[in-house]
C-alpha cells in the first residue's frame, strides 16, 4: 500500500505528504518485520537483512534497507528483538529503529500465545535540493525554489514510535495481528524556511499461515497478509513450497481490487549452509505504474545460529514449526 510522491501539494496553510509503508515481498520469511510478537519464537538467534528496489527504472522510486535480530529469553518465557529500517523515496527518507519485547504463554502441546510491544524513534528528512518548484530558478549557478515555504537544503523531524502485536500458534496454523505507526509529515508555513510537524498514522496488519506436509521431503506453506490504514486496504496471498529444507520456491499476488492491485511475485531461495539462507523475489507490476517501471527486486539473507543461547545445538524438531 504505497503511494508514489511525484510532487508536493501546495496549499495556503502549508503542504501535506501521504504516509508511506515499506513493502516486503518476502514477508513470510521475515514475520518479525511486521509484528513484534514474533521476536524469539524460533528458539535461536535470528538475523535478517533485506534490500529492496521497488519499481526499477522509475526515477525517485522507493529503495529500502532493513535489518533485524531477535532471540528468546527462556528464563522469563519471552523474546527480544531489534529492527532498523531505512526507506528512501525520491527527496524523502525515513530511518527508524525499534526495540521489541514479547511475553510467550504455552496454550498446550504445539500451541502458544505471544504478546509483543516495540518502542523506538523515527527520523524523517526532506532533501530540498532534489525538489523542483514550478516557479523555481535552476540555472547554474543559481538554485532557488522562489518559495519561502520550500527548503533548498535538508530539513528533518523526528518522533518516538510504539508498536503492539499478538501472535497465536495452534499446531500448524499461525495467526498474527499488529499495529505499526507510519509517518505522515505535515509542513507548516513559518517565517523560516520549511519546518516540519511530524505525526504518525497507525497501520494495521493481519497474517495467517499454515503448513502442509505433502511428504517427508515436500512442505507447502500458504500465507495471507492484510494491511490497512482504515482508509485503504491491501491484501496479499502467497504459496511457498519447500523441498528437503534446502530449496524453496513460490509466488504471491498482491491486491485484489482495482485500486489496490499491485503485483504478481515470483520468489525462490536456497539454504547456503546449516545457518544461512538466501532468498530473492521479483515483482511483476500490475498497477497503472507498469508502463513506467520494470518491476521490483528484493533480496533477503537470513542467519540462524541454530542453537539455543548458552546451550548446545537445537534438537531436530523445534517447538515452533516455522518455515526454517
Amino acid at each position: 500500500m504505497r503511494k508514489t510522491i511525484t510532487y508536493i501539494l501546495l496549499c495556503m496553510s502549508g503542504w501535506s505528504v501521504a504516509q508511506q509503508a515499506p513493502q516486503y515481498s518476502l514477508y513470510m520469511l521475515n514475520p518479525y518485520a511486521y509484528n513484534p510478537a514474533n521476536a524469539g519464537l524460533e528458539n535461536s538467534l535470528i538475523v535478517n537483512g533485506v534490500y529492496r528496489q521497488q519499481w526499477s527504472g522509475l526515477k525517485g522510486a522507493p529503495v529500502t534497507q532493513h535489518i533485524n535480530a531477535h532471540m528468546p529469553l527462556y528464563v522469563i518465557n519471552s523474546g527480544v528483538g531489534l529492527r532498523v529500517d531505512n526507506d528512501v523515496i525520491g527527496a524523502h527518507s525515513v530511518t527508524q529503529a525499534v526495540l521489541s519485547y514479547n511475553y510467550q504463554m504455552e496454550l498446550g502441546r504445539n500451541s502458544l500465545l505471544s504478546l509483543g510491544v516495540s518502542g523506538g524513534y523515527l527520523q524523517y528528512a526532506l532533501d530540498g535540493s532534489k525538489l523542483r518548484a514550478p516557479e523555481g530558478t535552476y540555472v547554474e549557478p543559481v538554485f532557488s525554489h522562489n518559495d519561502v515555504l520550500l527548503s533548498e537544503g535538508t530539513v528533518r523531524a523526528g518522533t518516538p514510535i510504539f508498536e503492539i502485536g499478538v501472535f497465536a500458534q495452534l499446531n500448524k496454523l499461525e495467526i498474527g495481528l499488529a499495529m505499526q505507526p507510519v509517518y505522515a509529515p505535515a509542513l507548516r508555513s513559518t517565517t523560516t524556511n520549511g519546518t516540519f510537524r511530524l505525526q504518525t498514522i497507525s497501520h494495521y496488519n493481519a497474517s495467517l499461515t499454515y503448513s502442509f506436509d505433502i511428504s517427508d521431503d515436500l512442505t507447502l506453506r500458504p500465507a495471507f497478509l492484510v494491511k490497512t490504514d482504515i482508509a485503504e486496504t491491501q491484501s496479499e496471498i502467497s504459496l511457498v513450497a519447500r523441498w528437503r529444507e534446502n530449496i524453496f520456491a513460490g509466488g504471491s499476488f498482491r491486491g485484489f481490487t482495482k485500486t489496490s492491485r499491485d503485483a504478481a511475485v515470483l520468489l525462490a531461495g536456497v539454504k547456503l549452509n546449516e545457518k544461512t539462507i538466501l532468498a530473492y523475489a521479483f515483482d511483476i507490476p500490475l498497477s497503472a505504474l507498469n508502463v513506467a517501471n520494470r518491476g521490483s527486486h528484493e533480496l533477503l539473507i537470513r542467519y540462524n545460529l541454530n542453537k539455543q543461547i548458552g546451550a548446545g545445538k537445537l534438537p531436530p524438531v523445534i517447538y515452533n514449526p516455522r518455515f526454517f
